[in-house]
Parts: C-alpha cells; structure tokens; sequence
C-alpha cells in the first residue's frame, strides 16, 4: 500500500481550465508511481526505448540541435534550436523513477516574466500550477527556440469521446548544487499549455508526480511537455518519466475525487512541508458558495482564522500537523479535515567555516551559496570557496529538506593578492567556435600558475600548468568540447579569477 503525500488539488473551477475538459490536477511528494497494473494508453512512457548516449549533452534527441544524434522512440521532439542539449540521463545524475534512464530538457537560459533573465517576480502559485505569467512568455533566445521552447508530444488515438482519463507522470530537475530552486514547465492534454513546476532531484531526492483528471473531447489528444530552460540563474529544468495514461476506473483509490458541486469543502496551501518559523498561506476551494470561513490551525500561530484566504499562518515548532476548514452557507455547514497535512522540520545546525590558507571549507551539508559582504558570489556553490579578497564571508547552507542556516567568517587578504584581478584577465572572442586566447596584463610576478577550464556541472575539461614571468601573457587554446557554458579558472598561491565562456 503506498503512502501518498497529497500537496494540493486544483479544481475544474480554476480559471485556466475549461470544466469540460481539465477536471483536476493533484501533486504529491513522491518518486514512485500512483496507481499500480493500469492500462498505459501512453508507448514507451518510460523512455526506456531509444538510441541516445545518456549523460552527456552531445547526444541530443531534438533535431533542431546541432548535437542531434539520436531519438526516443514514440516520442516526437519539436521546437528547441541549434544550442538545445536535450538529452537521456541515468541516475548517475538525478532521480529515474522508472527503468534506467530520464529524458533532461536541456535548453539554457530564458525569459519568464520579461525582458529581464531571472526575473521571476510575476510568477504566482496556485495549488499545484503557477500563473501570472504575461502573453508572449517564456521566451528564449532564438537558437534555443524562442517562444516554442522544447517538447516532447505523443498522440494517443482509441479515446472514448466524453470519458475521463489520467494522465500521470513523474518530473524532477537537475542541481549540481547551482539549480536548486524549483523550475516551471508546461503539460498539454489537448487543450493549451498548463504551467507546473518541477524540483531539482540530485540522485536521493524525492520528484513530484503529477495527476491530471480530463475528458477526452476526441478520440485521439496528443500529450505534449514543453520547457524553455532554467527561468532563473538558479532554477532547475525539467527532468520527466513514467509517463501513463489510464481510464479513471484504473485510477487507485486513495487519490481524492475531483470536486464537483455536491462535494464536501476542499482547500489547498501555499506549501504542506516547511522549515520551522516559516509562515504559509491557505486556499479556499470549496463548492456550493459558502458565505463563512472557519480554519483550524493545529500547530500554527495564528491557531484559527475566518478569512476565506488566510495568509501568514506561522509554524515554530517542528512536526506534523493537521488543518481543518469549515464552511457556512444558507444550507448549513460542512467540515473537512486532512490530517498530518502540515509537516514542520528543523532548522539545521549552524555550519562551521574552517580556513585553510587562502580555502573556506564549509561543514557538510546539502547544498551550499557563498557570499562576501551579504552579496551572493555567482557560482560559489561548492563546500569550498577560494577567497579573491578581504571581506566578511558567509556561507548559506541548507539540509535534505530544503531549511537554511548560515555563518559568517571575516578573512583578511595579505600577499600577492592584488597581482591581478578580473580586470587584468581577457579572454577573447567570447563567445569562441573552441580557439581563444587567455590574457593576463601586468602577471609579472604571478609564477606558478593553474589554468583549468570546467564544465557546468564541475568536470575540467582542459588543464595546464604554467610559469608567468612576463608582463602581458598570452595563452591560445584549442578547445573540443561541446557548445555550451565553461568557465576559465586561474589559480596561484593566493589568487583565484574565474572567467566564463560561451562556446558554440
């Protein structure tokens, strides 16, 4: 019997939806499957079936890419552009539910909200959806597909007109400790994009699986997942598997039943698993008009509300707890309660910062973001930081559950630190076919120097040693590697410069 941790219920009655069409859409914390020995509509929803190289992003599934090289049998990929990294992933890299490998949607950076990359401030949670986005949006650069993004559609034929099926799937996203906020993709069963979102799942995480309850309006719909890349510079893309689509009948009985207007109240959270001192907020989606409100707040400060929205409800103390919402109209009253639906957890301990020349390190912990002087270093997420200069530096951490803590350490920089900094290091043209030349002006003194280039995801893909006793240096590499993001670091006894690169 499978444990189901119900986050929220979207109704027929949200407005993105048609009631003909969408009735619901349920989420849950969980990386294993819903309903067990159902009728999959759905061919190789596991992906299992295809001719990719997994985990590397020269073996492309999208056509549009240069890096194209292989398909996903029964699956059609469209959209995307030259620079689109589509590609199979194993659980070496993230969470696969089902079978051995995850199609990733790898399609860089875009637009969410407006003009500006990383801005998310549009973005409003609904139940398990997301909206407020404007018309025209996401949208990305044209050679990662503009405003189609990247998808991956399956037209499923043999409906019946007018019944109800499940289309049910599980979604994750990368991390490597640099995208750990939640991403946003699209689903479509035939009636337009519904943006949901989608959580970075490092090998252990836990994924969200999805269920959307809809009438089939023909007797063929196509499914189709769209992403148009991270919507931040540290939100995830989308990761899929186990897709499956059953008739209702096959649907497990645990799930709740969509609402309908003879049903019993219904309501939905902000969130249902938050760090102790977190505050939450609460949805009322109940039937049949109620004009009264009356929530219970087992565990939270305050413990009850009338409002029919509550907002800022606060949870201190670590544990599970229950909410209860009862509601009043002129034909009585009604109670639903969802027990243990709130869970609370710990803050994690204050992180220790031990200093070792010019090297933080960082006690262990989940992920981490580096600061100097309250101001995110971009990049700095690892449990090491080589520190480029004097300041107060911080380290955010956070544990398994997602809750921060941090400490701060005041290094002060002696030496040859100010031999050169970024301004004295060029790297040119940027963005490179592979062939460019790092710079480095007034390095007379530098000596023993590292030149290391990485990856995104930390691999060094280049390395060499050098001895600088010039003023102006000069160092052309011929680098083969796939289009993408790279970084060039430059490294000696008490410097560290970190430069990136676009190679396309």
């Amino acid at each position: 019997m499978k444990t189901l941790f119900l986050i929220a219920a979207l109704s027929f009655s949200f407005g993105q939806f048609a009631a003909a069409q969408i009735l619901c859409i349920y989420c849950y914390d969980q990386n294993d499957s819903i309903s067990s020995g159902v009728t999959n509509l759905i061919q190789n929803g596991s992906f299992e079936n295809h001719n990719c190289t997994p985990n590397t992003n020269g073996s492309s599934y999208c056509p549009n890419s240069i890096n194209y090289n292989c398909t996903v049998t029964d699956w059609t990929c469209t959209g995307g552009g030259l620079y689109t990294y589509a590609s199979m992933w194993t659980n070496a890299l993230t969470v696969v539910p089902d079978g051995l490998v995850a199609p990733y949607f790898g399609n860089d950076f875009c637009m969410i909200c407006s003009g500006s990359l990383g801005d998310t401030s549009c973005l409003e949670n609904v139940d398990c959806g997301v909206t407020g986005i404007p018309t025209g949006y996401p949208i990305n650069a044209s050679y990662y597909g503009g405003t189609e993004g990247i998808s991956l559609s399956q037209t499923v034929s043999g409906l019946t007109v007018n019944s109800t099926y499940v289309l049910e799937f599980w979604c994750g996203g990368e991390d490597f400790g640099s995208f750990v906020n939640w991403g946003v993709f699209a689903v479509d069963v035939g009636f337009g994009d519904t943006m949901l979102r989608c959580r970075a799942t490092n090998p252990g995480k836990i994924g969200k699986r999805y269920i959307i309850e809809f009438n089939a309006t023909s007797s063929s719909q196509t499914i189709k997942f769209t992403n148009w890349g991270h919507i931040c510079y540290e939100c995830t893309e989308l990761i899929l598997d186990n897709v499956r689509l059953y008739p209702i009948d096959q649907l497990d009985a645990s799930v709740p039943v969509c609402a309908s207007p003879n049903s019993a109240p219904s309501f939905a959270s902000s969130d249902s698993a938050v760090c102790e001192k977190f505050c939450i907020s609460f949805f009322d989606s109940s039937a049949n008009n109620p004009t009264a409100w009356l929530w219970q707040f087992e565990g939270g400060t305050p413990s009850f509300s009338t409002a029919q929205n509550p907002t800022n409800i606060c949870y201190d103390v670590p544990g599970v707890y229950d909410v209860t919402l009862i509601t009043t109209n002129a034909n009585g009253n009604d109670t639903t309660t969802l027990n243990d639906y709130i869970t609370v957890h710990d803050t994690p301990a204050f992180p220790t910062i031990a200093q070792i020349g010019y090297t933080l390190l960082a006690s262990a912990a989940a992920t981490y973001q580096w600061q100097l002087n309250a101001t995110d270093i971009p990049g700095a997420t690892d449990q090491t930081y080589d520190v480029l200069q004097t300041g107060f530096y911080t380290v955010i951490i956070s544990d398994g559950n997602g809750c921060k803590n941090s400490s701060t350490l005041y290094v002060q920089i002696t030496g040859i630190a100010g031999i050169f900094s970024n301004a004295n290091c060029a790297i040119y043209p940027n963005p490179s076919s592979g062939s460019f030349t790092v710079e480095l002006q007034h390095a007379e003194d530098a000596g023993a120097v590292t030149l290391n280039i990485v990856n995104t995801i930390g691999q060094v893909v280049y390395s060499s040693n050098e001895i600088i006793s010039v003023n102006d240096w000069k160092k052309e590499i011929v680098l083969q590697a796939t289009p993408g993001i790279y970084f060039v670091d430059i490294k000696m006894e008490d410097v560290f410069v970190r430069r990136m690169i676009v190679i396309n």
